[in-house]
């Protein structure tokens, strides 16, 4: 028959095993993650190095004066009325709000 020591002993090294398992266990899956965070890293950093070799090509925008002096041309050659932009206006302003309320 066991001594009160001994079980005690047999008590403390159960829980010590079961403590470890659950550690290993721990470690395994922090792991885990640090290798996927890894591989993520590595493909951001490949993104990044790939879009620094081949950057976008710049966009020339044409300046606000240029702008408003397309739009004013445009009018000209136009037969919309101003009623007919105001209308215009008030469907895409109603398809903006609709649009909101569904989300």
């Amino acid at each position: 028959m066991p001594t009160e020591n001994q079980q005690d002993y047999d008590q403390l090294l159960e829980s010590s095993s079961a403590t470890i398992d659950n550690q290993r266990k721990v470690v395994a899956l922090l792991q885990s993650r640090l290798r996927e965070e890894r591989e993520e890293r590595e493909k951001l950093e490949a993104q990044l190095s790939e879009l620094q070799q081949n950057p976008a090509p710049a966009i020339d925008l044409p300046s606000p004066a240029d702008l408003l002096n397309q739009l004013k041309a445009e009018r000209k050659k136009s037969t919309a009325t101003l009623a007919d932009v105001e209308a215009i206006l008030e469907m895409i302003e109603k398809s903006c709000d609709d649009t909101s309320q569904e989300n």
